[in-house]
């Protein structure tokens, strides 16, 4: 008997993409992106705070940031590599978190394209290379929280 389709599983969702538009020019965007003291107002979800950050700009070079839940007190350190900089309309990176025994989640490909429209822009953020949909949704809900705060932070860029 072959089985209804509410009873099978459904596909894994491996990736998703994010728009937003910000009132603020791109190069001055793509800087929110890539330094230190402007990623701190708004890289992180709501409710968490950046305790650090360090970055080696340039292809190929690392990054490392430290975010702390303001409820529970619990640091999260996410870690990555740029694979594409291209200032100032695309940024591609890998990310993944460290766990509590040092070794990595499965990294995903970070994809951010920025097109300037009548002084402001948009931004397409897209997140990929998931293994399971749970953690995708998880992304998803993150970044979208940090953009929104993206947004708030943007007419001051």
């Amino acid at each position: 008997m072959a089985a209804r389709a509410s009873e099978r599983a459904a596909p894994l969702r491996r990736e998703f993409t994010l728009n937003r538009t910000l009132r603020a020019p791109r190069a001055l965007v793509f800087r929110a992106f890539i330094e230190p003291e402007r990623m701190k107002l708004w890289w992180a979800p709501q409710g968490f705070r950046m305790l650090s950050c360090a970055l080696d700009l340039r292809e190929g070079g690392a990054w490392r940031m430290r975010i702390k839940s303001e409820e529970t007190g619990a640091v999260q350190t996410e870690v990555g590599t740029y694979r594409e900089i291209h200032e100032p309309d695309r940024l591609v990176f890998t990310h993944a978190w460290v766990r509590p025994d040092g070794t990595l989640t499965a990294p995903t490909i970070v994809t951010v394209r920025l097109t300037e429209r009548d002084g402001m822009t948009d931004v397409a953020f897209t997140q990929a290379d998931f293994t399971s949909t749970e953690f995708c949704k998880a992304h998803e809900d993150g970044w979208a929280s940090s953009l929104e705060q993206l947004i708030e932070y943007a007419p001051r860029l």
